[in-house]
């Protein structure tokens, strides 16, 4: 071997192993390398499927918990009227509150939702019809060692069941409230947990985020501790009721789902998705699901036993089949920058097709992807509709946007091509609106970090 092969062989050899060591060491790599998969046999089956959905709730139902009383972002049946280019939504009040990325949860007529007002966690009651404070809890809440340029307030959404409110604080504590019975009086603390003490787990970067899930009896949250990935509590008596996994913390929000005759809770942590019986808190199926950086952040979307979770930074999607045991198999998966990436918002579906934001933040784009091909329809991209990322509902076949800037939007839920009704510039002030809206009674309900408001949009 002459002294010039020896060294270019040397040489290859060397960017060979850089490569290789990279590629061990970084998942964002990996990422980027990652191949899309599929099961030919499971999307053949899935194109075979109807892919009914649960009819809307019944508008008494209200909005009761997190993405709304189907956990999936569709609003309950009700009035609601499409023709905001001629009749925009009608400002109804407007009421101060403190920071904080809580959404409102509308029941009975009242709103809750939850804020920080300097160093205390609050949970708010409102009037739905005027927004006048009916009462308020405050208590302390230490948010050191999350992000301190968004530790400005609770993430998660009240649950209302009842007759009593449930809550998860940014800071992990973990609340069931009885409402005063009369006017001006406080509610009671029926039950309480601190749940990263009692269950060995860290505080996230950006704070507790996971709202909590009423599913029969159960209260359902993710502490994302050793001692309890996912925990159940009695919703009467607070009492663990079961722990599964040991996995670490996402910032997602666990979600139930009827599969083949039985519930089954979803959930992902920071690694996996879950399937976990609810009757006794054995986890059934396991997929792994781990992105770098470690931000799950979007709810799983459940369609009919299909489950779709997405995440960002590179990371893309998966679809997965929910057999009625409980287990998880795959239908196809899409890595990569191309793929379809949910930051911190959850999809919702409609048509055999998932309309949300893919992306990250400044350079998130509102797009449509076709659940039997997995492909995205480049033609509908929406590039117009606000700057950066956003929030989306489902409301009457139309999609109701609120963008991180601040701005209302609808479109309608058209897979074919992309449609949009209006735009209502400057709903919310700031820059990092990601509360979710909350539809009831053809009353919309928004929050910023000043202030909650409501918007009529009844025919």
């Amino acid at each position: 071997m002459t002294l010039r092969k020896a060294l270019l062989l040397v040489g290859v050899l060397a960017t060979v192993g850089v490569g290789a060591y990279a590629a061990s060491r970084s998942p964002w790599f990996r990422a980027l390398l990652a191949r899309d998969s599929e099961d030919a046999g499971e999307v053949a089956r899935l194109g075979g499927r109807k892919l009914d959905v649960a009819p809307p709730a019944d508008t008494a139902a209200g909005w009761f918990q997190w993405r709304g009383p189907t956990r999936d972002g569709r609003a309950p049946a009700g009035p609601f009227r499409a023709d905001w280019d001629k009749r925009p939504p009608t400002l109804v009040w407007s009421q101060p509150c403190g920071g904080g990325y809580s959404s409102c949860a509308v029941v009975g007529g009242r709103v809750y939702t939850q804020d920080r007002n300097g160093g205390d966690e609050r949970v708010v009651c409102l009037d739905a019809e005027t927004g006048k404070p009916v009462w308020e809890y405050a208590y302390p809440a230490d948010y050191a060692g999350t992000d301190g340029n968004f530790a400005v307030g609770p993430r998660a959404t009240p649950a209302v069941a009842g007759g009593r409110v449930y809550t998860v604080g940014g800071a992990g504590k973990l609340l069931c409230l009885e409402p005063p019975a009369a006017a001006g009086g406080s509610p009671r603390v029926v039950w309480q947990h601190d749940l990263l003490s009692e269950f060995g787990a860290k505080i996230p970067q950006w704070g507790v985020a996971g709202s909590p899930l009423v599913e029969g009896d159960l209260v359902v949250v993710q502490p994302g501790g050793k001692k309890g990935s996912v925990v159940a509590f009695d919703r009467a008596t607070g009492a663990v009721r079961w722990a599964a996994g040991d996995h670490p913390p996402s910032y997602s929000s666990p979600v139930a789902a009827e599969v083949g005759g039985r519930r089954v809770v979803f959930a992902v942590t920071q690694t996996a998705v879950l399937a976990i019986r609810p009757e006794d808190g054995r986890v059934t199926g396991e997929y792994p699901w781990k992105p770098v950086p470690e931000v799950n952040a979007a709810t799983p979307l459940v369609v009919d036993g299909y489950v779709f979770v997405s995440s960002a930074y590179k990371m893309g999607w998966v679809l997965l089949r929910a057999d009625p045991d409980g287990g998880l198999v795959k239908v196809r998966e899409r890595r990569g920058a191309k793929a379809f990436q949910s930051h911190h918002s959850t999809a919702v579906y409609a048509d055999r097709h998932l309309f949300g934001f893919d992306g990250e933040r400044g350079g998130a784009r509102l797009r449509c992807l076709n659940l039997d091909t997995g492909a995205a329809n480049e033609e509908w991209e929406a590039d117009g509709v606000g700057k950066g990322t956003g929030t989306v509902i489902l409301a009457g076949g139309h999609l109701v946007i609120q963008t991180e800037r601040g701005e209302l939007c609808l479109v309608e839920a058209n897979p074919k091509e992309f449609r949009p009704v209006a735009a209502v510039p400057r709903v919310l002030s700031g820059n990092n609106n990601w509360a979710t809206p909350a539809l009831a009674d053809g009353r919309l309900y928004l929050r910023d970090e000043q202030k909650v408001v409501c918007y009529d949009v009844r025919p």
